[in-house]
């Protein structure tokens, strides 16, 4: 899928104002003003907003093994207290989000010239992005905070991982885990991506107490949430390629199926 497709797709609202700009921001700095533990928010700006890498995580491993980045702890917080469960329609100004996501991309291992947005999800005032390159079978998932209705993006985290192959096909009712990412400049976040079936329309993850619902677009799945991928503490047990993820699959069916606690397949 194109951009140009995606946005035909997403269900945007109509743009704001610079009036209505405004008076949303107000409304919002009202409502959090009695919690000093959330931050205030940046008024939005026109043009193609701020830019700000917090942090970038730049890896090729075998999606055989699973692509994985692990990074430094940070503290939790409520940033991401508009987080939620189930994903939404991006909305507006994803040219904005794509541009701020694809400077990021510079000199990475990432082919940005043919790389696709693959899917994007909205979940409160954060925007994940997959990118994918087909042949060679690499993906690049893309993490900013963009408060819907505003041009503001600050880039969270930018993560490459794939293999020098060809995309493999999972099974029917099957799925494949592609890398899984592990931001951390202030509270942690995670995201993670990978191939499913033809079979399958729903993926749901768990890592640790959290449930999230994956979006599942085109064959491919991806996902993010505030929290962790890999244990906390210094001595992880290794897995095959690096740490071992906390997180397990399910995975609903076309005929309404649910597999509980799905063992991923390998090429």
């Amino acid at each position: 899928m194109n951009d140009s497709a995606l946005r035909s797709i997403d269900a945007a609202a109509s743009t704001l104002t610079t009036d209505e700009h405004q008076r949303a921001a107000s409304t919002l700095e009202r409502i959090i003003a009695t919690d000093p533990g959330i931050p205030a928010p940046t008024p939005p700006r026109r043009g193609r907003g701020r830019r700000r890498l917090a942090i970038a995580a730049l890896a090729v491993l075998p999606v055989a093994v699973g692509g994985w980045v692990l990074l430094p702890k940070g503290d939790d917080g409520a940033a991401y207290a508009s987080w939620t469960a189930a994903p939404k329609a991006v909305g507006g100004h994803l040219d904005a989000i794509n541009g701020a996501c694809r400077e990021q991309a510079t000199g990475g291992s990432i082919d940005m010239g043919r790389a696709k947005i693959a899917l994007a999800e909205r979940r409160g005032e954060y925007v994940a992005v997959l990118y994918h390159t087909d042949n060679p079978d690499v993906s690049a998932p893309c993490l900013v905070r963009n408060p819907a209705g505003t041009d503001t993006v600050d880039v969270v985290g930018f993560a490459i991982g794939g293999s020098n192959g060809p995309a493999p096909k999972a099974p029917a009712e099957g799925f494949m885990p592609g890398q899984i990412a592990q931001f951390a400049d202030g509270p942690v976040s995670s995201v993670t991506d990978g191939v499913v079936g033809s079979e399958v329309v729903g993926v749901t993850i768990h890592a640790g107490k959290l449930t999230v619902q994956a979006s599942v677009e085109n064959g491919r799945y991806a996902a993010w949430w505030p929290g962790r991928a890999f244990p906390e503490g210094p001595n992880q047990p290794s897995g095959r390629g690096g740490p071992q993820e906390i997180l397990t699959y399910d995975l609903t069916l076309a005929d309404g199926t649910v597999v509980h606690n799905a063992k991923a397949s390998r090429p």
